[in-house]
């Protein structure tokens, strides 16, 4: 399989089932690089388009320089999957390698990314700030937050409001919540959306522990692939769609096998605290 296969195939496939299988990490701003020459830690920079104010045209036209917005982010962590191959997996062709092998490669880095985004919001549900929802009227408290996007003037599109599983246990029940027609998307953003409240798309995760509207300029995940393994027998480090993973084929001594690692960098960071509202449940009385 090792000669048969392309490894800049085995890495496309990988960055594509990372694609589809992203919910949290489809919905905030995303910044890739591929062949990546720092590590865990490094701190890298995220471009984004800084806001322009338009002014009146009084005779004489002045200009303003085009600026680019950096914001910086910290590649805490290097999701990694290694697989000892056996001799089954070794004929396999690249459509079954990547079913069989690759995508549960792909699915466990892919939840770690999540994760580490999950955790940076997590960690704003968590504070003291974080509005309360009463689980007897969810609405309550997403209506004000609608009204707040409107006054801070937040672009109305791309809004989300991502909801943990106490969160959607309590909107289970409300008339109001406008269903979504999926339209034929079985991307995993798709499966994970239950419909619009109040112009905030719903999406469902099981890694956060209450929830957060927001809009997508509000948080950055930074994802880095490292330098293409030289020393190994086939590596390739690949961007697309905002990810960015490298994939590589090699034998290793140390398990006496060939093995399939699929490895990344990443790190997630709040990029407008005003872009976004967190929300915790009120604790029930027992």
């Amino acid at each position: 399989m090792t000669n048969k296969i392309q490894i800049d195939q085995v890495a496309t496939a990988a960055l594509g089932l990372l694609s589809y299988q992203s919910v949290l990490g489809a919905t905030v701003h995303r910044d890739a690089e591929a062949e990546f020459e720092g590590g865990r830690g490094s701190v890298v920079g995220v471009r984004l388009p800084k806001q322009r104010t338009a002014k009146n045209y009084t005779g004489t036209t002045e200009y303003v320089d085009v600026e680019e917005g950096i914001a910086h982010v910290k590649l805490t962590d290097e999701p990694t999957d290694a697989a000892k191959l056996g001799t089954r997996d070794l004929s396999l062709d690249i459509r079954d390698f990547g079913g069989q092998v690759l995508m549960p490669q792909l699915d466990a880095v892919s939840r770690y990314i999540e994760k580490n985004l999950a955790t940076l919001m997590n960690t704003q549900s968590e504070s003291a700030d974080a509005v309360v929802i009463d689980p007897a009227a969810p609405l309550k408290a997403i209506a004000a937050a609608s009204a707040e996007f409107v006054r801070r003037e937040i672009d109305p599109g791309d809004r989300f409001l991502a909801v943990g599983p106490d969160v959607y246990g309590a909107l289970l029940d409300v008339e109001q919540l406008q269903r979504v027609d999926a339209s034929g998307d079985d991307s995993m953003l798709s499966r994970a959306e239950i419909g619009t409240l109040f112009n905030f798309r719903v999406i469902v995760s099981p890694l956060l522990t209450g929830a957060i509207a927001y809009h997508t300029t509000a948080f950055a995940l930074a994802n880095r692939s490292p330098n293409a393994n030289e020393g190994a027998g086939k590596s390739s480090s690949q961007t697309f769609n905002g990810y960015a993973i490298r994939a590589t084929l090699d034998y290793s001594a140390d398990v006496k096998s060939d093995v399939s690692i699929v490895d990344s960098l990443c790190g997630s960071t709040i990029l407008d605290p005003n872009r976004m509202i967190a929300f915790k449940l009120k604790a029930s009385k027992r």
